[in-house]
């Protein structure tokens, strides 16, 4: 942390611990599905739609926060996000019934969409353009750690005290976080932002189309995260038996919610990995041409998501770890293309928009789930989102050939 200054590291302190918890809480649902079956005594599709309105206004209301974050202070976006995520999750707590928790589900979406257009923005605007791909490769090092600790962490209280408990205590995590920070001074700081992210066309001419084509390859990539983070837990605990077939026979092990478990461990592991793909992000983003580098992940990415449908067992988990260290690892030269297209006091509304269709739209993915769950088996969802990463690279080289016609002579 040296290479940033005191305020600096503030910042990314209070940004990195609500990403942590953003993306943690957003998948303690998929590691609980199967106890939710079995507790609520529904199918794997009608369980998934009672994440629907989470996962909608998580992406929903990123575009509205957004507004309101690019007008009040930095603190007070963050006190909304840390108090609301913590109240909500505890309401979580007390569900009953699939329609109490499907509502309490409802109120997390609706503050944890606060977090990225409000963390990122931050980030965007307080940390000197030099740093600025560093910071959000490390920002996206602790989201990767939640989704990576998220699975292993709710299967593990799971197995031991219940599902409930996992939304409970990181609650009241939330909470503390919230006090905390009215005793510390975080507001946004006055930098210059020049930087060129290895793009020569004039920016200042044009920023809308390529915006727009930009949004496009972000709802894709959205739509086919979300897909895989939903059904990663429960597509290992059918397909990938070798962690439980050498646990199984343990006696500390042998309870029905083992299966569960080891299948959570793995998708907690392939997370992990996708700690080094943002490290190696963030590094892409400071030195090369960020269009260029945005499209080569997605390429890199693609046989692996096809590898995702054909293999079974140990080649599938490994299809799966490769995957999504490219998905995930292009996330900070994501970011950094918003902040080159987006005037600065329009970053945080431009994030709200990118998250409302990376988030939101994605949300719907579970329909699509459901219809080739039941109709061809799960495995054929892979087929669908192998498609979709095509047309996200064709839709890259569109915003490449479009901006490359901007050079400046």
């Amino acid at each position: 942390m040296k290479q940033f200054n005191r305020e600096e590291r503030k910042v990314l302190f209070f940004a990195n611990s609500g990403h942590f918890l953003t993306h943690f809480t957003v998948l303690i649902f998929p590691a609980i599905v199967t106890p939710l079956m079995k507790e609520f005594s529904l199918p794997l599709d009608r369980v998934l739609k009672i994440s629907f309105l989470m996962y909608l206004f998580y992406g929903l209301g990123s575009l509205p926060w957004g507004l309101i974050s690019d007008r009040i202070s930095a603190k007070l976006s963050f006190n909304i996000f840390f108090y609301g995520v913590g109240i909500t999750s505890i309401l979580c707590f007390f569900s009953k019934s699939s329609t109490q928790l499907q509502f309490s589900l409802l109120s997390i979406g609706i503050f944890l969409s606060l977090y990225h257009p409000a963390g990122v923005g931050l980030i965007s605007k307080s940390i000197r353009t030099a740093k600025r791909g560093t910071a959000l490769g490390r920002n996206g090092i602790f989201g990767s750690a939640g989704i990576a600790s998220a699975p292993f962490i709710s299967g593990l209280i799971n197995f031991f005290i219940g599902w409930r408990y996992v939304y409970l205590f990181f609650g009241i995590i939330s909470i503390i976080l919230a006090v905390l920070i009215n005793f510390m001074k975080l507001e946004e700081q006055n930098i210059e932002d020049n930087t060129t992210s290895g793009i020569s066309y004039n920016k200042k001419t044009d920023t809308v189309i390529p915006f727009i084509l930009l949004c496009i390859s972000m709802a894709l990539a959205g739509f086919v995260y979300r897909g895989q983070t939903l059904i990663l837990p429960v597509y290992f605990e059918k397909k990938v038996p070798f962690l439980y077939e050498a646990i199984k026979n343990i006696n500390f092990f042998a309870y029905s919610g083992s299966k569960n478990l080891s299948a959570t461990i793995l998708a907690s592991f392939v997370y992990f990995i996708s700690i080094f793909g943002q490290i190696l992000g963030g590094k892409v983003a400071d030195r090369f041409d960020l269009r260029y580098a945005y499209t080569y992940f997605f390429i890199f990415s693609f046989p692996f998501i096809v590898g995702m449908y054909f293999a079974e067992n140990v080649s599938l988990f490994i299809s799966a770890v490769m995957f999504i260290l490219f998905s995930v690892g292009m996330q900070p030269v994501e970011n950094s293309l918003i902040a080159y297209f987006v005037p600065k006091k329009w970053r945080n509304t431009s994030y709200g928009i990118k998250f409302i269709l990376t988030f939101g739209v994605s949300s719907f993915v579970v329909y699509p789930i459901g219809f080739f769950e039941r109709n061809y088996g799960l495995s054929s969802v892979f087929l669908l989102f192998s498609l979709i990463v095509v047309l996200l690279i064709v839709n890259n080289f569109v915003l490449i050939a479009y901006t490359g016609r901007k050079r400046r002579k």
